[in-house]
């Protein structure tokens, strides 16, 4: 369904954007349609050809994978102001996991040949965007580094710091998460996770309200 015009204001708010001028992010902007999503709409299938690249403008994208028996695992998780799918437009190669809107979700679309246009006129997009990937391989190995380190309890106390953020005085993840969604994150079982989260629950540690997590203090260092 097609969206509100997208703003530069809200362009703006990306990374890649920065430092860009007013004159050529209005240029820039011409080639970013607008589109709203339903929950549960699949965007990006695994394997299919790369032809778009995404704007997270409000919302929320699930990255997954489908193992052999057809469990999902889930990658990560990406929000408002990210973008999802430059790799395989970059590298014009097919798509290495699977996309999922996690609730409605405002997205810009610009094609593949209008991205790689974008990057040959204008030099500092390109800069921002070789900074923002280096920026995203060091999080992710050092989250690597840190959950190759760690017991199951160790993982998932990682990524609960990971996504929660600062709100007044508490750390809060905003997004609805299930027992499933972290244990695909973390690589455990759903059962081996509902022990945890009870105990921590019990324990003071957290509250979960229709899936939304609140750490209401700082989480033991081992379970």
């Amino acid at each position: 369904m097609q969206g509100t015009p997208i703003t530069i204001d809200e362009l703006l708010r990306f990374s890649i954007f920065e430092n860009i001028s007013t004159e050529d992010m209005n240029a820039i902007k011409q080639y970013i349609n607008c589109r709203v999503y339903p929950m549960k709409t699949q965007l990006i299938t695994e394997s299919d050809p790369s032809q778009c690249l995404y704007f997270i403008l409000s919302g929320c994208v699930k990255v997954f994978l489908d193992d052999e028996k057809g469990k999902e695992i889930v990658v990560n998780q990406h929000h408002e102001n990210e973008i999802v799918g430059e790799l395989g437009v970059l590298q014009n190669i097919p798509r290495t996991a699977s996309v999922i809107t996690a609730k409605e979700t405002r997205l810009g679309v610009m094609t593949e040949a209008d991205f790689k246009s974008c990057l040959m006129h204008y030099p500092v997009l390109a800069m921002n965007l070789m900074q923002n990937l280096v920026s995203r391989l060091v999080n992710a190995t050092e989250t690597i580094r840190k959950l190759g380190l760690m017991d199951v309890y160790g993982r998932i106390a990682v990524t609960l710091l990971n996504l929660s953020e600062e709100q007044d005085g508490v750390r809060v993840i905003k997004e609805k998460l299930t027992q499933q969604t972290i244990a695909g994150l973390v690589g455990a079982s759903r059962e081996m996770v509902a022990r945890i989260l009870k105990d921590l629950k019990t324990g003071g540690y957290i509250k979960i309200d229709k899936g939304m997590v609140t750490l209401l203090k700082s989480l033991p260092h081992n379970w």
